[in-house]
């Protein structure tokens, strides 16, 4: 691409635009290095900063949970289990998780917590400390996921 870009009269200068100058037909761009550049189209785009999804999975064994064995549960927001919380109840209001839970038995479970984007990334410490609050449970297997959101 850079070649065809070159073979058609694009010109390239790196400096870092200090100002932007808009005028009727045409935009001044002002560099750093003093160098001004005249362009039709100025295409702004900031530093690349992708969002991240965060997840907390385990497959556990506990003596009861509360779900239906025959029911998955998709997406739960509520944050009611961070009540005696107050910290993590606040961080949470800031940062959402949602919660995934498929019983294969009454006493083994998956759970998931999940942070659907954020930037930067949940901390992992957190997610897990919200897992830990939502049950006191014994952990058999663990696995952790991050889901880059930019497609890659």
């Amino acid at each position: 691409m850079m070649q065809k870009c070159i073979s058609n009269g694009v010109k390239f200068h790196q400096a870092k635009v200090v100002k932007v100058v808009h005028e009727e037909a045409k935009s001044l761009l002002i560099c750093n290095d003093g160098v001004t550049i005249q362009a039709a189209v100025v295409l702004d785009q900031p530093p690349y900063n992708p969002g991240y999804q965060v997840a907390y999975g385990i497959v556990t064994e506990v003596e009861e949970h509360p779900f239906d064995v025959n029911k998955m549960i998709f997406t739960d927001w509520r944050d009611s289990h961070l009540n005696g919380n107050t910290e993590l109840k606040k961080r949470n209001s800031k940062i959402p998780t949602f919660l995934y839970a498929m019983p294969f038995s009454s006493d083994r479970i998956f759970l998931e917590k999940t942070s659907l984007v954020a930037r930067p990334g949940l901390a992992m410490g957190d997610i897990q400390e919200r897992m830990v609050a939502y049950f006191s449970i014994y952990i058999k297997v663990v696995f952790v996921r991050w889901i880059g959101m930019d497609g890659e």
